[in-house]
């Protein structure tokens, strides 16, 4: 699994064609995909994955304090998944994916991702998988994490 936590002023989700419209503020967003490798197990990873990311040591816009944790500022997350986290390019300038997981298997992993951090994690807002939607969101300075599971 890959996930790329940006932490954000602001970020405004809309899926038009269903209505939704969600937002948060001085949070952070997640997008998740699933990679082959992912397909087997997945339960135990994921476990660990929500029981992680509450405690990862992260500077934050606060007090760029490396030893702040996600938990520790009451944060709100806003999870979506993205397909492309798996685009390569090793020739020439067209990506494949071949390391993405199938849509079907990669939406029962979502879904289970988001049962898990449901149980673990404050605020959890989420978009429906693979939905056609527009993200708009402000940085901070930006502060990115890439993680690999």
């Amino acid at each position: 699994m890959r996930l790329v936590i940006q932490q954000v002023d602001k970020a405004i989700l809309d899926i038009k064609e269903e209505n939704i419209h969600r937002e948060i503020w001085k949070w952070i967003i997640i997008y998740l995909w699933i990679s082959t490798e992912d397909l087997d197990n997945y339960e135990d990873k994921v476990s660990r994955i929500v029981k992680k990311i509450p405690i990862l040591k992260c500077l934050t816009w606060e007090d760029w304090n490396i030893n702040t944790t996600l938990e520790d500022i009451h944060w709100e997350v806003l999870l979506i998944s993205n397909f492309t986290l798996y685009g390569r390019s090793l020739k020439g300038t067209k990506l494949d994916f071949v390391h993405s997981a199938p849509y079907k298997e990669a939406e029962k992993i979502y879904n289970y991702f988001i049962d898990k951090a449901v149980e673990h994690w404050w605020r959890l807002k989420t978009w429906e998988f693979w939905a056609d939607m527009i993200v708009n969101s402000t940085n901070i300075w930006p502060l990115n994490y890439v993680l690999d599971y």
